[in-house]
């Protein structure tokens, strides 16, 4: 009888024991990956994400310079040049312009607003929408790049006064660091004053008479402003 119950209890015993060590190594491992995607912060994304802000800011500023009044004129004229009629067209615009321009007639101007887009507004949206998309994703992840730069900043220091880290292989640490910084803060600067020159770019063409780009205008400056602040977060070295 009690060598019959001898027997499971080993067999629970051994069988718990063999249980244990596996769990503790999955606990292990899923604690190290964890804190490894946790605190991995890539530099050369960031810079990435910094220099395609400051791509669409480029193209930001060509979509928002204003074409001529002329040129304007002619693509609202359009219909009419299909139908082989286009000097009645511009006739008619010119005659509008100068009505709303010189006489400044109410009507004139609306004629001449119809006719004459000197900058695509709906293109511009598409620009600015894709810009406040990439600058929510550099403001997330900026301020974590740079606070892992200050802690390895702080670690070099240390070893390099502890003599764990010679003098040269501190500074090619500092530099690396350095020079990362510097892309980030050139590719905002840029961003900065490409998106004051695009907020330029459209109030010339609402003084040249187009409507509708009051979205636009704050857009724009709020672009300058968040680009200015994020650029303000960086310490050059």
């Amino acid at each position: 009888m009690q060598r019959t119950l001898l027997i499971p209890s080993l067999v629970l015993v051994a069988a718990l024991g063999a249980c244990a060590p596996g769990a503790q190594d999955t606990t292990r491992l899923d604690t190290s990956l964890l804190t490894a995607s946790a605190t991995d912060v890539d530099a050369t994304e960031i810079e990435d994400q910094a220099e395609a802000l400051n791509r669409m800011a480029r193209d930001l500023v060509r979509r928002s310079t204003a074409k001529s009044a002329a040129q304007g004129a002619l693509v609202g004229c359009g219909i009419a040049v299909v139908t082989n009629a286009p000097n009645r067209c511009v006739t008619g615009a010119a005659a509008g312009a100068a009505t709303g321009a010189i006489v400044g007639h109410t009507r004139g101007k609306r004629e001449v607003a119809k006719r004459i887009e000197l900058v695509s507004a709906n293109a511009l949206v598409r620009s600015v929408r894709g810009m406040n998309g990439q600058m929510e994703t550099l403001k997330l992840s900026l301020p974590d790049l740079l606070a892992e730069q200050d802690a390895e900043l702080q670690d070099l220091k240390i070893r390099r006064d502890a003599q764990a880290l010679s003098q040269a292989d501190y500074e090619t640490g500092v530099d690396a660091i350095r020079q990362s910084r510097a892309r980030i803060a050139e590719a905002l600067t840029a961003t900065i004053r490409n998106a004051e020159q695009a907020h330029a770019n459209l109030e010339d063409a609402t003084r040249q008479g187009q409507d509708g780009l009051d979205w636009h205008l704050s857009a724009t400056s709020q672009l300058a402003r968040e680009a200015h602040s994020a650029r303000s977060s960086i310490s050059l070295l």
